[in-house]
């Protein structure tokens, strides 16, 4: 028949020679074939398909091409029980096809492996269908069946007609940030789904979503590529040479049967395709022209080198650009790399670039693991709570991260649940809005224009003049860590205003240009965002005028600047208006913002290690908030004034101050107010007064009022840690250790940055747990809060030397003497380079170091670090300082040891004298000088003195 063999020509011929071909010969013969195919009278797979042709997808083609050459149906192709329609994509691990299913009278998707799959490959692919087969989701691509027919494996799923997800991120206009969190939101219950089943994706990004033409978001590709095409490295040089034994075979088989010219083409309707025109390389995004329908597996994300999967480097699989770093270190990825994964492809959605830095895969890598998270784009839109959400997803240590993907869910739906959930218009009706759009235009952008003047608000507060001061001021204490301080502070204070200036934008055109919200709800907004301004320009003036104790404290007192999201809580504003309404004389009421902008000051100064200038000046607040007679700005001054007194050892007057605030506050309703003061007072009585059993009832009281609406999610923390503390000092571990693991738990999962608390938890854990003797577990929670002081502080910062220094002591009880010297000696490098060698903590690492060399061993070294810590300690604190009697103690033993009796005698009887007056003469550290002088008095043969 003239049409068989004309076919077979056009198979392989060139595309002129085709033109040629169907224009002079076979005009005449096309009538024929449509008669033959009409008629059900098959043209001959096996003769129209030539025997080379490498499997299922390859016939999908041949047909494309018969159809596109004589514009009549090709021969229906079987698989199993679908008949094939064609090809929807192509990937390195096989084809894609749209077939309907005659027995369900449905159409799907059909993913085909290539032969050269092996069997175990094939194998895992299966296990992971028919586990993916009992998942049923509106979020998840639906799997039906799997299974294997003539010698292929192959996966049937839901066919669905949309955009991936990456295309949806790149249509104009780009979508907002709220559409991208409501489409992303969906994605991600699709993860959490399948999590709760036991299934981990393991190659999240948005070329493996889709958006369908309703708007609803499905995960596709869920974990089968990742299995299937895994291979131990064992295996992959064997599995390399078998590829080239076949593919030299099959190349020469095709030499035989096809022109160079067959390839060509063949290749040009790969790429039209959507792929590559060798097989196994990564497949192309659709042109524009074609129609947007994707399928699970369909293909994989249309840029190349990081955006390129992983499928033949052993055990490290995946796409690099949105991998965890514990995958690309080839560790097992488990829910919490998905939720990586996940925000990473967020971050890129909202913000239009990649979270991390790295132009390759290692370059990647060490810009994850330094934890170094891009700056938000100028002029952003993004709330600085969503930023806040997303950089917990994307901790370096899983363990840093959300709990689960749906306790990061919901973060992401409160922020958008404050507004009607406008769910993603897609096509055309995008095209209606941009239609409607333009006649109002010039009233939109008229609108667009009252609101915005934000940044010039922020002009004296945070610009370029003050960011410059700010970093010259830091900088000039020349103190070792002043320029990590700067490159941790000077970002965050930029993130600050950034979100500040978006947010207050934002607020503005929710009442002004969108009509979303009142005027009484922005006016309310407004007022919370103004006391954040003030906030920042308070810390600013602090950090312009720096020392050695600000710059040790400026990562604290930026990380305490309030809240930004709570401006965008409007329910909670208007219960705090009510609850405390501002006084009804307007005259008053201005007073009464402008004392609490002097707080806002103290308050600064108080974070930053300044409490006898916060002293002085809330002096004057008090007693002008007295002669007002408002009781909460009385309240909230007498709260700073008790904290000041506190911090300069005036405890009694301290205790008074915080009582009466306490009690004010309680009175008028300002709850968060009321917990500041009683968590205070917890700490003064419980812990620097030592009345234990006082200050777990003031702790107690604090962990109720920390409970309320009103008090941010880090005071509930810091009520239990006070009180873990407070239980500590009473010798209750078991007790205080769950409060400090309830604390910890809010830290790490409230909104915002609050790195220097979570450290701070940490190690009062690895505290309790070495008291507790449970030496390995305090060693972990100990380097945990190590690796977020270096991160956060940098690593001359002396909070590392105090973690270093019980890290030391972990390693010392565990009998590591040489580890715990070495930590020792870092500590005591990172001391004396920030605080001089002549400072108090200096003397307790000399000390430490010094009876270390002596178990080693090294006596004489040991006792001249005794000797110097001993100096040290007498020229600060005195001669008569109990710690001063302490250091006595210790040097006293060291001299008995090297056989001077004499010396020893009179260290421990000088000891006891200091000892004695400073702590009575029943206290427990009294024993061992008493013991020492027994001894020393029997062995110089005075028994009846010992």
């Amino acid at each position: 028949m003239r049409v068989r063999s004309r076919v077979e020509m056009a198979m392989g011929g060139t595309s002129d020679e085709r033109e040629h071909e169907v224009g002079s010969e076979l005009a005449d013969d096309l009538g024929e074939a449509a008669t033959l195919l009409a008629s059900g009278e098959s043209v001959g797979m096996p003769e129209l398909v030539a025997p080379e042709v490498d499997g299922i997808g390859e016939v999908a083609e041949q047909n494309r091409v018969f159809e596109a050459l004589f514009e009549v149906p090709a021969p229906e192709q079987q698989l199993g029980r679908y008949v094939v329609l064609g090809t929807l994509g192509q990937g390195g691990m096989g084809v894609v096809l749209e077939a309907f299913d005659r027995t369900l009278d449905r159409r799907v998707a059909v993913k085909v492996l290539h032969r050269e799959v092996d069997e175990r490959q094939a194998g895992r692919l299966l296990r992971e269908a028919q586990a993916m087969a009992k998942l049923s989701h509106p979020n998840v691509v639906q799997v039906f069946e799997a299974g294997e027919v003539q010698g292929q494996t192959y996966v049937a799923m839901e066919l669905v007609r949309g955009k991936t997800l990456r295309e949806w991120m790149r249509r104009e206009p780009r979508p907002s940030w709220r559409e991208c969190v409501e489409v992303f939101w969906q994605a991600g219950k699709g993860l959490a789904a399948a999590h709760a089943r036991g299934l981990i994706h393991r190659d999240f990004k948005p070329g493996n979503a889709i958006v369908d033409e309703e708007g609803r978001a499905r995960v596709l590709d869920f974990g089968l590529a990742r299995r299937a095409e895994r291979q131990g490295s064992r295996d992959q040089s064997r599995d390399q040479s078998r590829d080239q034994s076949r593919e030299q075979s099959r190349e020469q088989s095709r030499d035989q049967s096809r022109h160079q010219s067959r390839d060509q083409s063949r290749d040009q309707s790969r790429e039209q395709s959507g792929g590559h025109g060798q097989r196994g390389g990564p497949s192309a995004e659709p042109s524009a022209e074609q129609e947007s329908t994707i399928a699970a597996q369909a293909r994989i994300d249309d840029d190349v080198a990081l955006d390129t999967p992983l499928t033949r480097t052993g055990a490290i699989l995946g796409t690099p650009a949105y991998m965890p770093p514990e995958q690309m270190k080839g560790a097992e990825a488990d829910a919490r790399s998905d939720q990586f994964s996940f925000c990473v492809a967020l971050y890129e959605a909202v913000y239009g670039e990649r979270p991390y830095e790295g132009g390759s895969m290692m370059a990647l890598m060490v810009s994850m693991t330094s934890g170094s998270i891009r700056r938000a784009p100028k002029g952003t839109t993004v709330p600085a709570r969503l930023r806040a959400v997303l950089s917990r997803g994307l901790a370096v240590d899983p363990e840093q991260r959300w709990g689960s993907m749906e306790e990061l869910l919901e973060e992401l739906r409160r922020l958008v649940a404050p507004r009607t959930r406008r769910w993603v218009a897609m096509g055309l009706t995008a095209g209606l809005v941009g239609l409607g759009g333009m006649v109002a235009m010039p009233r939109l952008l008229e609108l667009q224009e009252r609101c915005s003047g934000a940044q010039a608000q922020l002009h004296g507060v945070w610009d370029d003049a003050r960011r410059q001061q700010t970093r010259d001021a830091v900088l000039g204490t020349e103190l070792p860590y002043a320029a990590d301080t700067w490159a941790r502070v000077g970002p965050r204070l930029d993130d600050y205003a950034e979100a500040w200036a978006a947010q207050h934008t934002e607020v503005c055109e929710a009442t002004r240009v969108r009509g979303e919200q009142t005027e009484e709800a922005m006016e309310l907004r407004m007022s919370c965002l103004h006391d954040r301004k003030v906030a920042l320009d308070a810390a600013v003036k602090v950090l312009i005028d720096a020392d050695g104790t600000v710059v040790h404290e400026a990562v604290t007192l930026v990380e305490g600047l309030p809240s930004m999201d709570r401006c965008d809580d409007l329910e909670r504003l208007q219960q705090m208006h009510q609850r405390v309404p501002p006084p009804e004389d307007p005259e008053v009421a201005r007073e009464v913002e402008a004392l609490r902008e002097r707080l806002a000051g103290t308050a600064a100064e108080l974070s930053a290690g300044r409490p006898r200038d916060a002293l002085g000046h809330v002096e004057p607040v008090v007693q002008r908030a007295e002669a007002l007679g408002y009781g909460p700005l009385l309240a909230e001054a007498l709260v700073q004034r008790g904290v000041a007194r506190e911090k300069s050892d005036a405890l009694i007057e301290a205790e008074r101050d915080l009582e009466q605030a306490f009690e004010l506050a309680a009175g008028h309703g300002h709850d968060a107010v009321a917990a500041k003061a009683v968590i205070q007072l917890a700490f003064v009585v419980g812990v620097r007064q030592a009345r234990h059993d006082v200050g777990l009832a003031w702790g107690n009281t604090a962990m109720g009022l920390a409970r309320g609406p009103e008090v941010e999610p880090v005071a509930r923390a810091g009520a239990l840690r006070i009180v873990g503390t407070v239980l500590m000092a009473k010798s209750e571990p078991s007790e205080a250790l769950a409060r400090f693991q309830d604390a910890l738990a809010i830290e790490e999962r409230a909104p915002g940055e609050h790195d220097t608390r979570i450290a701070l938890t940490l190690g009062s854990i690895g505290n309790v747990l070495t008291a507790q003797g449970k030496l390995p577990e305090a060693l972990t929670y100990l380097r945990r809060a190590l690796a977020i002081e270096e991160r956060v502080l940098g690593v001359h910062h002396t909070a590392v030397a105090d973690t270093l220094g019980n890290i030391g002591i972990v390693l010392w009880k565990q009998g590591k003497l040489s580890e715990a010297r070495v930590e020792f000696e870092r500590a005591l490098i990172i001391f004396e380079r920030a605080l001089g060698e002549d400072h108090t903590s200096v003397a307790r690492t000399l000390g430490n170091i010094g009876t270390l060399m002596t178990l080693q061993g090294k006596r004489s070294e040991g006792l001249r670090h005794h000797q110097r810590a001993l100096a040290i300690n007498e020229e600060i604190l005195g001669p008569a300082h109990v710690v001063v009697g302490q250091n006595l103690t210790n040097l006293a033993s060291l001299e008995m040891m090297q056989g001077h009796l004499e010396d020893a005698l009179a260290t421990d009887q000088r000891a006891l004298m200091i000892l004695e007056t400073g702590l009575g003469p029943e206290h427990p550290d009294l024993a061992h000088p008493l013991l020492s002088v027994a001894q020393i008095e029997l062995e110089q043969g005075q028994a009846s003195e010992a």
